[in-house]
């Protein structure tokens, strides 16, 4: 259970959030809200399910957007 005195909202260690809505968290990542839902049911973005919501935790955000940074060359990082 949630403590009353904290908030999905509120920062906790750190200065993040614990947990971002899909709102906050396709703008985080600077894609629609469609495309977080399409990248969620792929199972590419790590979700958080509470009853019928759909929240976010921020450093899952930041794993899997360095997971999924290619750097040159093909998305296996060998050279073309």
């Amino acid at each position: 259970m949630i403590n009353k005195k904290s908030s999905l909202n509120n920062p906790v260690k750190g200065g993040l959030p614990l947990l971002f809505n899909a709102a906050k968290a396709a703008e985080t990542l600077g894609i629609s809200a469609r495309s977080l839902w399409t990248l969620t049911q792929a199972g590419t973005i790590p979700h958080i399910r509470l009853g019928h919501r759909v929240l976010y935790s921020p450093q899952c955000l930041h794993k899997a957007v360095t997971k999924n940074t290619f750097i040159g060359g093909d998305k296996n990082g060998e050279s073309l």
